[in-house]
């Protein structure tokens, strides 16, 4: 008898997870990335030249990687963002002081939601490297045409205009 008992809970087990079961995959998560000119940031001195001797500190962002979770109203995506800084020959205060946005982009260039966020570094005894993994929970609804094919999210460091134009040039080089 016990036999049977278990014998028939183990079926029920069985058709209950294979009624939960879809042959259709998840969608994949919307991509998510760095624009190129945003993807790092130097500072240096204020009221100091542009050479190397000038900088304060260097950083990057190093990878972005998402696991994302359906639901009826739109998806939540979990983000895991690296970024690496590197201490200059100008810096006394043994932090690289960051900041970086996190957007959502439905089409090229059409943002529809931004946060920016402020990231301390701070070098420690004589480290003069420092990476950190910022953990980052962003939703996007469902898009009103229902298809989240060009939903982005974009990650990057949150530049004045004089660090994007270095960025720019350094690029050109």
């Amino acid at each position: 008898m016990r036999a049977f008992a278990i014998t028939a809970l183990g079926v029920v087990l069985a058709a209950t997870l294979a009624s939960c079961a879809s042959d259709t995959p998840p969608p994949p998560c919307p991509s998510a990335g760095t624009p190129a000119t945003l993807d790092r940031v130097t500072a240096f001195r204020e009221g100091g030249g542009r050479d190397l001797t000038e900088v304060l500190f260097d950083a990057r962002i190093d990878g972005v990687n998402t696991i994302c979770d359906y639901g009826k109203d739109g998806v939540a995506v979990d983000l895991a963002v690296r970024f690496v800084a590197e201490r200059g020959p100008a810096e006394r205060d043994r932090l690289a002081a960051l900041r970086y946005f996190v957007a959502v982009e439905r089409a090229f260039g059409e943002v529809t939601a931004k946060q920016i966020y402020d990231l301390p570094m701070p070098f420690e005894g004589n480290n003069r490297r420092v990476g950190r993994i910022e953990q980052i929970k962003v939703f996007v609804p469902v898009p009103a045409n229902g298809s989240f094919s060009g939903v982005r999210v974009l990650v990057g460091f949150q530049l004045t205009a004089e660090q994007l134009d270095y960025n720019r040039a350094s690029a050109a080089r």
